[in-house]
């Protein structure tokens, strides 16, 4: 989460956590923050920034292709 502050990462947590509740996904705290880490990781490595388009568009993805699943049990 390179050049991300406390700001973008509340952000980031509220549009994961957002998006998880659309898909019937529920996770603790923990996990919601593992993985807006990864899901900010791979909009830094991808030269995308944290702003909600961006982060909604890789949560999107990245709950589809299941990179989630490592999570979730």
């Amino acid at each position: 989460m390179i050049f991300s502050n406390t700001e973008d990462v509340s952000r980031c947590v509220i549009i994961v956590r957002n998006e998880l509740i659309k898909r019937n996904i529920s996770v603790n705290d923990n996990i919601l923050k593992k993985m807006t880490k990864d899901i900010m990781n791979i909009s830094y490595s991808k030269g995308g920034d944290y702003s909600d388009e961006i982060v909604q568009s890789f949560v999107k993805t990245y709950v589809e292709e299941g990179f989630c699943k490592k999570y979730l049990g």
